[in-house]
C-alpha cells in the first residue's frame, strides 16, 4: 500500500524511509559534515544539545562499529559507506542534574540528520540492534552518556542485491493516520 499524504508537507518528509539496499559508494565529506550541522540545529532543553554523533566513515572504523550491530543489521548494513553512532549526555552543564530529555532531544537531531540526507540524495537507516555494553566498553563511553542509536548513511542501492529476508521489506511502510495519532485533551477527560 502505497504512502498518503492528507497535507502539503516537506517533500524530504514525503520521501524518507528507512531502506536496507545500500550501495557501497563513498559519500562526500561535506555531505557527512552537512548532515551532523543539520542535527547540531535542532531544540533542545535549556539549549543543553547532550548529543555527541561518533562517525565511522574509514573501513577500519566501519569494520568496528559494524561488528557491533546485531547479526541481522550486519547482514544488510556492511554495505553502508558511513556508521553514526549517536550518543546523549545525560546530565546539564549547568548544574549537573540529570536531564530527562535527552534521549527526546537526540532523537530531534537524529530526525534533522535524516532530512538533510534525504535532500541531498543519501539514505538513512537507524538502529537500535546493536551490543550495547560492547560498544561501551570497546569504545570507552563513559556511563554519562546514553548510547541511543547506530544510523547507517550512504546512497541507495539495488533491492536486488539484498537477501531474500531483506527483499520483502524494502519498502516504504505506510503511517497512522493524523487522527490515530493526534487527540484532543478531551479524548483523555473523557475515559
Amino acid at each position: 500500500m502505497a504512502r498518503r499524504f492528507l497535507y502539503d508537507i516537506m517533500q524530504e518528509i514525503k520521501n524518507r524511509w528507512s531502506p536496507k539496499a545500500f550501495s557501497s559508494e563513498k559519500i562526500s565529506h561535506e555531505d557527512i559534515q552537512a548532515i551532523l550541522e543539520a542535527a547540531c540545529f535542532a531544540p533542545s532543553c535549556f539549549n543543553e544539545q547532550p548529543w555527541r554523533f561518533l562517525v565511522a566513515t574509514q573501513e577500519e572504523d566501519l569494520n568496528l562499529l559494524g561488528n557491533l550491530l546485531t547479526e541481522k543489521n550486519q547482514r544488510w548494513a556492511k554495505k553502508a559507506p558511513a556508521l553514526i553512532l549517536i550518543l546523549a549526555h545525560r546530565y546539564f552543564k549547568y548544574n549537573g542534574k540529570e536531564n530527562r530529555w535527552h534521549q527526546f532531544d537526540a532523537g530531534t537531531a537524529w530526525g534533522y540528520l535524516s532530512l538533510e540526507a534525504e535532500k541531498r540524495g543519501l539514505i538513512t537507516h537507524g538502529m537500535g540492534g546493536f551490543k550495547r555494553k560492547k560498544i561501551r566498553e570497546v569504545l570507552n563511553i563513559s556511563e554519562d552518556y546514553e548510547i541511543i542509536a547506530v544510523i547507517a548513511v550512504g546512497k541507495i542501492g539495488n533491492k536486488n542485491d539484498l537477501e531474500e529476508e531483506f527483499k520483502k521489506e524494502e519498502f516504504p511502510n505506510t503511517r497512522r493516520t493524523v487522527s490515530e495519532s493526534a487527540w484532543s485533551l478531551n479524548h483523555f477527560l473523557d475515559e
